[in-house]
């Protein structure tokens, strides 16, 4: 670019100093000449006009090409300066993304501290003893089995045909616990869960702010951070949890949370009483993830 521009003045600097030598050497060799033939040499003197305009022409295309190439770097700037402006744009805007999930994370594992606390405080008594801490779920999850299992062999010995039959209870108890259906457990939940009420409504008030905080944010990998929560739970925990949320409104927050959030996917299905119940819940889980899927297409789609 500069060497370009050395081009140019070289040539305008040349077309001056030839113009500059012309016309000192028509100068000399006109005052050498006697007063007659001077006459003759202004008039062919004139007839190099044209050339003298044709430099003047010149030095006019010389300075547009020189005030095209300023121009030219002042476009190089500005883009420059563009680039410079949108790099510092993403440096902010990823300064700020770190900013929010740098508050977010605190507030975070102020609150999975917070659960891990009220966890080992919870306190109750079950059957008559008193438990605390996460024992407090072993302990209450082993008296919901046993009053789902009282509860179905009462409805096995109050028909007619098992006592003529003189059918046992314990020997037909796979088939019994197909029977045993969801309205029957989220019933006897409600009832048993009285005994440690207080607690339970503790232990899912924490839970259910933790999803919502994280459901409200706007960090991008939501599901990991959900991940460490339920690295907290036990089995037994999870399995409360998951007759909690059968007994709530599918509409409920907590009920939607769990479901978003697929907290008891991890169940394990050998601690609850009929396996229907967690094929049932996925089959509406999945049904429900498909709906909000489907709202979310059809809401981008419009806008």
């Amino acid at each position: 670019m500069k060497n370009r521009n050395w081009v140019f003045w070289f040539i305008g600097i040349g077309s001056l100093i030839f113009m500059g030598v012309v016309l000192y050497e028509n100068y000399t060799y006109a005052t050498a000449l006697d007063k007659d033939h001077q006459g003759l040499f202004g008039d062919m003197f004139g007839a190099s006009n044209a050339l003298f305009t044709g430099l003047s022409f010149t030095g006019v295309i010389i300075a547009i090409l020189l005030q095209r190439q300023e121009l030219k770097l002042q476009r190089n700037e500005l883009e420059l300066t563009r680039e410079e402006m949108k790099l510092t744009r993403n440096e902010f805007e990823t300064q700020n993304e770190t900013l929010i999930k740098q508050q977010f994370e605190n507030t975070f594992f102020q609150m999975i501290s917070m659960y891990r606390d009220n966890t080992e405080k919870v306190s109750g008594t079950i059957d008559g003893k008193a438990t605390e801490g996460k024992d407090l779920f072993y302990k209450f999850h082993k008296h919901l089995i046993i009053r789902f299992q009282t509860f179905m062999k009462d409805r096995f010995n109050s028909i007619e045909e098992n006592k003529l039959l003189e059918g046992d209870f314990y020997t037909n108890i796979k088939k019994e616990n197909t029977k045993f259906t969801i309205a029957e457990l989220t019933k006897i939940y409600y009832l048993r869960s009285k005994v440690v009420e207080d607690e339970l409504i503790k232990y899912f008030s924490t839970i259910t702010i933790i999803l919502k905080l994280v459901d409200d944010s706007n960090i991008k990998d939501k599901f990991f951070y959900i991940s460490i929560l339920k690295s907290h739970f036990t089995k037994y925990e999870t399995a409360i949890i998951f007759y909690q949320t059968l007994s709530q409104d599918p509409y409920s927050t907590f009920r939607k949370l769990i479901d978003k959030y697929r907290i008891v996917d991890d169940l394990d299905v050998k601690l609850i009483i009929n396996t229907n119940h967690f094929v049932n819940y996925k089959q509406k889980q999945f049904m429900n993830d498909f709906n909000r899927q489907s709202d979310q297409f059809l809401s981008a789609s419009n806008s």
